[in-house]
């Protein structure tokens, strides 16, 4: 028996949509499942601790819901699969599952080669593909409010560009493993565990979820006309060069920002703070991969 974490809302439309065929794949390959269905944030966390220790669990949705199963995952014996009809499904990139191909997601499943990925922890909070303060967590915010029609891509661009007119650099003091490596006003810092964010952009494209390590990007001074320019880049993992983009490596992380700053956690928003302690639990998670 496997356990399906299927949230309606996720993509936009694009869950419910493939729900049927989600189930006739599963079915065709031998899958005995049950549906559980989510209704509300936080459901899915809720639904996954009240399995077993060693479910199968997968979700059928978007980086949002992989998180909160994810959560009540990665430290037990359950083990991860996803089928990603999402809006980014970034986790799933950094998994090599192509969103868009449903039929070959489920055959990595039935395949059942089990991969244990490092999890993250920001102020003791889990998150398994990326962290991200300032900027970027200013356009996810918007991103909530973005007219539904807009998909993917093309919502992160609107959210992008409607952030600009009111956002300003704040002054930020980042340490890696205990070492200072930068200090002065930031656009954004953005810690990976996986490379991509926002269904586009490879903030970090050398990161990998099984190697120990988080990566760091910080972007430093950056004008309106400036951060338009370096988002084609980024898109294309072409933004390490840029002079006032900087990336490190370590297993702890501390931010202290001077004012208080909005984060997301794999896109999901986290209250402003300060300062964000973050580190990395090698192996923490089995999945299907």
């Amino acid at each position: 028996m496997i356990y399906v974490v299927f949230n309606p809302v996720a993509g936009r439309g694009r869950g419910s949509k493939a729900l049927p065929l989600a189930r006739d794949l599963l079915l065709k390959a031998g899958f005995d499942h049950e549906v559980l269905v989510t209704q509300r944030p936080g459901h899915a966390t809720c639904l996954v601790k009240s399995l077993p220790k060693d479910a199968d669990v997968i979700v059928l949705g978007g980086d949002g819901t992989v998180h909160e199963a994810a959560s009540a995952c990665f430290g037990t014996g359950r083990t991860l699969g996803v089928l990603p009809v999402g809006s980014g499904d970034d986790f799933a990139f950094a998994l090599n599952v192509n969103r868009f191909d449903l039929s070959e997601a489920v055959n990595i499943i039935h395949r059942a080669q089990i991969r244990k990925i490092d999890v993250g922890l920001v102020n003791d909070v889990p998150f398994f593909n990326a962290v991200g303060v300032g900027f970027d967590a200013d356009v996810a915010n918007r991103m909530r409010s973005a007219p539904r029609f807009l998909k993917g891509q093309v919502a992160y661009l609107y959210a992008a560009v409607t952030t600009l007119v009111a956002h300003q650099l704040v002054r930020v003091e980042i340490e890696v493993d205990g070492n200072l490596v930068y200090g002065g006003r930031s656009l954004l810092v953005s810690t990976h565990n996986g490379p991509r964010v926002g269904g586009s952009f490879l903030f970090a494209p050398d990161a990998s979820p099984d190697d120990g390590m988080l990566d760091v990007v910080a972007a430093g001074y950056f004008g309106r006309l400036g951060t338009l320019g370096i988002i084609p880049r980024t898109m294309r993992g072409k933004h390490l060069s840029h002079p006032e983009v900087f990336s490190f490596r370590g297993s702890k992380v501390l931010l202290s920002w001077e004012t208080p700053r909005f984060a997301h956690v794999d896109g999901e928003m986290m209250e402003p703070c300060k300062e964000f302690r973050i580190e990395i639990l090698p192996k923490a998670l089995r999945v299907y991969s």
